[in-house]
């Protein structure tokens, strides 16, 4: 089974008509299987008034469906968001009264400029989503990765984490450290839209049960992996800020970093990140100033 995730803003039509709503929290999760693909949609439903939820809604997405009937500066911070993370596989959703020359002027030189622009019924986008999918390569070589992005109490079966295998193959009965606490879990079962299976590869939107561990050690965005890593107190990297963020908002200061489905705060100097809690150390984060416009101003690319 091939699977897919995407993350939608302000296309809630277009989304209740190709999947089904799962889980729903600040972000809400649609669900869709074919018969050789299974797709994950993630959408912001906090969004504005959460901007956590935008930036978790996009952390793992692998195409976007962005509505552009609301120019407004909240669709501007989901293109800055967007443009920051290199998200350059996608659609644009018009109607009847969108002005495609104003569209085309918002997107110039942004990762948009790339998506295709939308009319359709939804169903055509089905189509696509299978074009995309197979343009995408799985590290299943890799050791195995698991991201958490909901988790709770099941009578009679324990502890259940949702979430999607980053990387590797993941194996019923298979012990694996619950970052950034350390402990140790074992995966008792693996279920991929309601049915058992042994094990799950790399894309693969799970449920799992697990042994060992409680509801309470967890939270979203941390990892199920093989080897234990030390959470980090300082984010040490390359700051980037966007080109669409005024000078005022630039530099050192409160930030909050936001990616794999983390959301946390810090004090920036220079090239550091000053951590208020440990962090999992992660490839890159958007950076975000809650109070500003726009409050995601740029990115950390973290060294390794």
């Amino acid at each position: 089974m091939n699977s897919l995730t995407g993350f939608s803003y302000d296309s809630d039509e277009i989304i209740k008509a190709i999947a089904k709503k799962h889980t729903e929290s600040d972000i809400t999760l649609y669900g869709r299987k074919d018969q050789d693909l299974t797709t994950t949609i993630f959408t912001p439903t906090k969004f504005p008034d959460k901007i956590s939820s935008l930036t978790d809604s996009i952390s793992l997405s692998e195409f976007n469906i962005v509505g552009m009937t609301h120019l407004d500066r909240f669709l501007g911070e989901v293109l800055i968001a967007l443009d920051l993370l290199n998200r350059n596989t996608g659609f644009i959703v018009k109607d009847n009264n969108t002005d495609s020359s104003q569209i085309n002027r918002i997107i110039k030189g942004s990762v948009m400029s790339s998506y295709r622009q939308f009319e359709g019924s939804p169903m055509e986008i089905l189509d696509d989503l299978n074009k995309i999918q197979g343009s995408i390569q799985r590290d299943s070589e890799a050791p195995v990765r698991v991201i958490i992005d909901h988790f709770f109490k099941v009578k009679s079966v324990g502890t259940v984490a949702l979430g999607f295998v980053l990387s590797g193959i993941l194996k019923k009965h298979q012990t694996l450290y619950l970052n950034p606490t350390g402990l140790q879990a074992q995966v008792r079962s693996i279920q991929m839209n309601d049915v058992d299976y042994d094990q799950a590869p790399a894309g693969s939107r799970v449920g799992l049960a697990l042994k060992n561990v409680d509801v309470d050690d967890m939270e979203r965005g941390y990892l199920l992996e093989e080897r234990k890593i030390e959470p980090v107190d300082t984010m040490v990297g390359q700051v980037v800020y966007h080109r669409a963020v005024p000078d005022e908002l630039k530099g050192d200061g409160e930030i909050f970093i936001a990616g794999n489905l983390r959301y946390q705060r810090g004090f920036l100097r220079g090239n550091e990140i000053q951590m208020d809690k440990p962090a999992i150390p992660n490839s890159e984060y958007l950076l975000v100033r809650p109070n500003s416009r726009p409050r995601i101003i740029g990115k950390i690319k973290v060294s390794s």
